[in-house]
């Protein structure tokens, strides 16, 4: 199986892996067996094994590896969302996703790594838990929670 997310082709090696992508950055982890990375433009392939997340950054098309607990990825199965140095850009889509309005962060912000464990719930407390957590303040635009630098 192939998957083609954040301009990157992951090919399924027989395993267990979760994909997290926005407009700017994508995490790939594998939680068992391995797989294989490469641009869809037809870049060197990186295998990835158990343990391992690649987050590649999707404007200047550079990636770095590190360790993941296999355990975490895909907990959202479970109802718990886990992060491991993971940039708050991409905390923030998976707080769209599950909180039900649109979560954005300020570039003064949107780099920083979060590591954490959120239960999801009915997903109405989780922009506020990770403020919090990450002394941010919350600003509602137009229908959409904006989180920056500066305790709320």
């Amino acid at each position: 199986m192939t998957i083609e997310a954040g301009g990157q082709r992951i090919s399924d090696i027989g395993t267990r892996f979760d994909i997290l992508a926005d407009a700017r950055t994508m995490r790939v982890a594998v939680a068992e067996g391995r797989i294989s990375i490469a641009p869809r433009d037809g870049g060197d392939a990186i295998p990835l094994p158990a343990g391992r997340q690649l987050l590649v950054d999707r404007v200047t098309h550079r990636g770095a590896t590190s360790a993941v607990s296999p355990g975490t990825v895909g907990s959202w199965r479970q109802g718990r969302l886990v992060y491991e140095a993971v940039p708050l850009s991409l905390v923030a889509s998976d707080l769209s996703r599950y909180a039900g309005v649109p979560v954005r962060v300020g570039a003064d912000v949107a780099d920083r790594p979060f590591s954490g464990v959120l239960i999801v719930g009915d997903g109405s407390g989780l922009v506020g838990e990770v403020a919090q957590f990450m002394d941010l303040r919350t600003v509602h635009q137009g229908g959409a929670v904006l989180l920056r630098a500066g305790a709320r």
